[in-house]
């Protein structure tokens, strides 16, 4: 994959830094922005109107995305970075979305095992709860 950068990206806000693009889905759903500070997990992305559903509230979809990265994040930075997959996402919806916010997730590893690492979080938007999450990643050879 080539490595690419949007010209259209907002800036990162502070303490967060931009993802480093590459083509495929995170491409097109991001830009997503990552915690600079090592020790606390977090993602994020600027909600904008192509992440609307007909209510023109953030779609399911874009906030499971987002969910679906934080797993990872999440794990990385408690036990480092491995090759893995989702097994599980399990998600309950609290709150609307605002378009045009700032919305981030951000959680903790409630096991890891040799192979499997669980973890959850939680999903928000100006410090509201939006989603609440669970997850578990496996770990490849």
């Amino acid at each position: 994959m080539s490595e690419t950068e949007s010209n259209d990206a907002r800036p990162a806000p502070e303490g967060w830094v931009i993802q480093h693009r590459f083509a495929g889905f995170a491409y097109e759903a991001g830009p997503f922005y990552f915690r600079e500070d090592e020790a606390t997990p977090g993602v994020g992305f600027y909600a904008e109107p192509r992440h609307a559903n007909l209510a023109n509230i953030v779609h399911g979809g874009a906030l499971l995305t987002l969910a679906d990265m934080s797993l990872f994040d999440i794990a990385f930075r408690a036990v480092g970075r491995f090759k893995a997959l989702t097994v599980t996402l399990n998600s309950e919806f609290l709150g609307p979305g605002p378009i045009g916010e700032f919305i981030e997730a951000t959680g903790e590893v409630t096991r890891a095992g040799r192979k499997l690492i669980f973890c959850r979080g939680l999903v928000t938007a100006r410090g509201a709860p939006i989603m609440s999450f669970s997850g578990t990643v496996k770990r490849l050879a």
